[in-house]
C-alpha cells in the first residue's frame, strides 16, 4: 500500500487521475472503473481532460461503473449512472471503446448483477480500480460485514449509509439496497487507487490503512493488495 499524500482536494484529484492513466498506458485494452460521489468529482473531470489533451488514449479501453442504488436509473438524480455520464463520459471528447453502466431500475435486478459479473469475467479483470471510502469503510456498496469472497452482488444499505445518502436525494427517495462490483473483483485489480478527501475521513482512513484487515472495515483488506495506491489531502491523512 502506497500512501500519497497531497496538500489540497485539487492536487489529490490530479494524482488520483494521474495514476490512472498510468494503468491505461500500460495496457491500452484496460477495464478500468471510477467511482461517483463527491470525492471523485475532481479526479473524474481531470481524466477527462487528460483524455481530451490527448494525454491518454482511451480508444482500446472499456469503462465499467462500480455500483448504484438499487431503484435509480442513469437517469435519476442522483444516481451513480447519471454521475457516471455527466461528469465523465460526455464530457469525452474521444470516448471509451464501449461502457457498462449499472442500471438499478432494471426490472429483474438479479439479471442485472449477473450482466455485471459477465461483463468484468469476459473483458476484466479490471486494469483500474478507483475508489472512495464511505464513513463505514465501505468500498462502492461492500458494506461494514460484506464478504471478502464476493462477486457482484445486491446488499442491504448500513445504516450510514442511509444517513450519508441524504446529500443526495433529500426526502425524495430512500433505497434500501445497492448493487455493486465485489470485493473479489477489486482484489482482482491490477491497480487500485483509493481517494479520500477531508477531515471527516481521516479517522476511517487510518483503520483502513493502518488498523486490523476486517470486514467490519471493508477498505482495509486493500492492505493485502499489491498494488494499492492511496491518495489523500493533509486533512484526511492527518491519522496516517
Amino acid at each position: 500500500m502506497q500512501i500519497i499524500v497531497c496538500k489540497d482536494y485539487e492536487e489529490m484529484s490530479i494524482r488520483a487521475a494521474e495514476l490512472a492513466a498510468e494503468g491505461i498506458r500500460e495496457n491500452p485494452e484496460a477495464l478500468v472503473s471510477f467511482p461517483g460521489g463527491d470525492t471523485p468529482l475532481g479526479m473524474v473531470h481531470a481524466f477527462a481532460d487528460m483524455v481530451n489533451a490527448g494525454d491518454v488514449n482511451i480508444s482500446r479501453a472499456r469503462y465499467v461503473s462500480l455500483d448504484e442504488w438499487v431503484g435509480l436509473s442513469g437517469t435519476d438524480e442522483g444516481s451513480c449512472g447519471i454521475f457516471n455520464r455527466a461528469e465523465l463520459l460526455d464530457r469525452l471528447q474521444k470516448p471509451f471503446k464501449e461502457v457498462h453502466i449499472i442500471n438499478g431500475a432494471a426490472a429483474d435486478i438479479e439479471d442485472e448483477r449477473k450482466a455485471l459479473d459477465e461483463y468484468i469475467a469476459k473483458y476484466g479483470p479490471l486494469e483500474v480500480s478507483v475508489l472512495g471510502i464511505g464513513m463505514n469503510g465501505h468500498l462502492g456498496f461492500n458494506e461494514d460485514g460484506v464478504s471478502f469472497e464476493l462477486d457482484a452482488h445486491i446488499i442491504p444499505l448500513s445504516e450510514t449509509t442511509k444517513k450519508v445518502m441524504s446529500k443526495y436525494f433529500g426526502e425524495k427517495f430512500h433505497p434500501e439496497y445497492g448493487i455493486s462490483q465485489g470485493i473479489r473483483q477489486i482484489m482482482a485489480a491490477k491497480r487500485v487507487i483509493l481517494i479520500a478527501n477531508g477531515a471527516h475521513k481521516a479517522d476511517i482512513l487510518a483503520k483502513a490503512c493502518r488498523g486490523e484487515v476486517t470486514n467490519r472495515v471493508p477498505a482495509s483488506i486493500l492492505q493485502r493488495h499489491p498494488n494499492c495506491f492511496v491518495v489523500a489531502d493533509e486533512a484526511a491523512a492527518a491519522q496516517l
